[in-house]
């Protein structure tokens, strides 16, 4: 749910750490030339550092790995090509239909024998070193020479990227804190996206073990539609603190039902009033959604977008009232939903529940979720900090008073650049944490 309305600002993107990472790399590509006395070719050096430098230490590793298994490769079956070439097969250089049909036929044989090794994940690198040999050297008085060379040239690259990849500037590492931010307004921008800038950044701070969670009103499966790609290793709370799930373990560990007999009292009240609704509960860990009718536009359309989510199991059957509903989500046209809230307070019984209107996207719909009244964002952090043996929280959210930290423009990335201040901020003590393993 949207806190409120934000002016949107359009600004250019911030340039990123790789951005200035690749710079100085291929500066010391080139400074590492001028020192070896301008020997070899920097630019194998300066294409191997900028296919290894990745936004996550972990990617580096495997990609500096790839660059130099397919540089071994595919020099091993250059220097074979140049000597076939130059020495076995003729008397000098060949001619141009013989060079470019063994090329093509080495071609097939450099990418085949990553496959018989096993390591296909290397047959681009492969093959572009093996061309680069073959093609643009055959005149080289020295073939073992260049395809030395070659390879020295791409292990500078790879040690340059890891470098330059694994330095930074000496920073603390706050683990015992849990931050806790909300999706709406407050990590995601005005296109309901999270920016490139944030979720490269969120996964390297998680990785680097920040404590980072969510709290939100969204089903975990829609924490998945809207985060895809951001790595969440801890509990998130969903449903306004109805539930607590892993995403990683697909496991709900905690889960705040309503009593029978308050959701019979629900449902007879939507029955009075002729309002559809979709029920919301969790059984064998499984997010079930039950609707006795698609009673309304609104509803066909929510059913039509959502159902395909392996993350949601509709069931078109009558709700029981002792199936651990944990909320009801009432949809309907935006005069129905306010007649509805104002009767729904007027009730005798209101005080037992919790409501939230919130807006849908769906034109002229709006949404009524209910709630037990225990059920709150607040209570079921207090579980969460108990269950990872926390005790210091920062909360993040768009609603100012409400959160430790107010977040009034989530298109700036506000929420990364906060989580990244607070859990890692500058220090001399964090000399050791200057280079990463």
């Amino acid at each position: 749910m949207r806190d409120h309305d934000h002016p949107t600002h359009r600004h250019p993107p911030i340039p990123g750490q790789r951005i200035f990472r690749s710079m100085v790399a291929v500066w010391l590509c080139f400074a590492v030339f001028l020192l070896r006395g301008q020997k070899g070719i920097p630019f194998y050096s300066v294409i191997a550092a900028l296919q290894c430098l990745q936004p996550y230490t972990k990617e580096m590793g495997k990609v500096a790995k790839k660059r130099l298994v397919g540089t071994l490769i595919g020099a091993f079956w250059g220097l074979l090509t140049l000597l076939l070439e130059l020495g076995l097969l003729y008397d000098g250089i060949p001619d141009e239909w013989s060079h470019f049909l063994l090329l093509g036929l080495f071609t097939g044989i450099v990418l085949y024998s990553t496959v018989l090794l096993k390591a296909t994940e290397a047959a681009y690198f492969s093959a572009v070193v093996f061309l680069s040999i073959a093609v643009n050297h055959i005149g080289d008085a020295n073939p073992y020479l260049f395809a030395f060379n070659r390879m020295l040239d791409t292990l500078i690259g790879v040690l340059i990227a890891e470098i330059v990849n694994r330095l930074h500037l000496p920073r603390l590492r706050n683990t015992d804190i849990l931050f806790v931010s909300g999706i709406g307004d407050t990590i995601l921008g005005a296109d309901r996206k999270l920016s490139p800038y944030s979720k490269v950044e969120l996964n390297r701070l998680i990785e680097d073990g920040a404590r980072f969670t969510i709290s939100t009103s969204e089903t975990q499966a829609t924490v998945r539609e809207l985060l895809s790609g951001v790595k969440l290793p801890y509990p998130i709370i969903t449903m306004n603190g109805a539930a607590l799930y892993r995403l990683d373990t697909m496991e709900y560990l905690r889960t705040v039902p309503m009593r029978p007999e308050k959701t019979a009292r629900l449902l007879s009240w939507t029955d009075e009033l002729s309002l559809g609704c979709f029920s919301n509960s969790v059984e064998q860990n499984l997010l079930v959604v039950r609707y006795d009718t698609l009673a309304n536009e609104g509803m066909e359309q929510i059913f039509r977008e959502k159902r395909s989510s392996p993350y949601r199991n509709y069931v078109q059957s009558k709700t029981d009232p002792n199936d651990d509903v944990l909320y009801l989500f009432v949809v309907d046209t935006k005069d129905r939903i306010e007649q509805a809230r104002k009767d729904f307070q007027s009730r005798p019984w209101a005080e037992e529940y919790r409501i939230e209107i919130e807006a849908t996207d769906i034109p002229g719909y709006a949404g009524m979720k209910i709630y037990d009244a225990d059920v709150s964002k607040e209570a079921m952090l207090e579980e969460l900090k108990q269950l990872m043996g926390m005790e210091k929280t920062v909360t993040m959210g768009s609603i100012q008073g409400h959160y430790d930290v107010y977040i009034p423009n989530a298109d700036r990335d506000f929420v990364v650049k906060e989580l990244k201040r607070r859990f890692e901020p500058v220090s001399i003590r964090g000399w050791r944490n200057m280079f990463r393993l």
